[in-house]
């Protein structure tokens, strides 16, 4: 495996032989109903990444990956994930208290 730059891109070139591209395509085949000339080219498009093609295949969409831009950005990322979890936490314990309290009040009035 070498790397070269190209374009202010990172591309990787591979070497890959004859009987892994055949294990890989018994792969696909096998998870998807595609020809074989479909899943050759399938590879070529994918980078030779067979889970891809069968998540594609199955309507799994790939997740986008955060790229931190700024330490700032990262700092607001985290402070805004747990302000949402404590806001989550305090509104399903205010639930949860609203519950006990009607039910509570449920049991009182049964009583009388």
């Amino acid at each position: 495996m070498s790397s070269n730059n190209t374009d202010e891109s990172l591309s990787t070139i591979m070497e890959i032989d004859d009987d892994k591209i055949r294990d890989m395509c018994d792969m696909v085949s096998r998870q998807t109903d595609y020809t074989l000339d479909e899943i050759k080219d399938k590879l070529i498009e994918y980078n030779y990444q067979y889970t891809d093609i069968i998540r594609e295949y199955m309507g799994i969409k790939k997740d986008k990956q955060y790229v931190i831009k700024s330490l700032n950005q990262e700092i607001y990322k985290q402070l805004r994930l747990k302000l949402d979890s404590a806001t989550k936490e305090f509104n399903n314990n205010q639930y949860n208290k609203s519950l006990k309290e009607l039910k509570e009040d449920n049991d009182v009035d049964k009583k009388e």
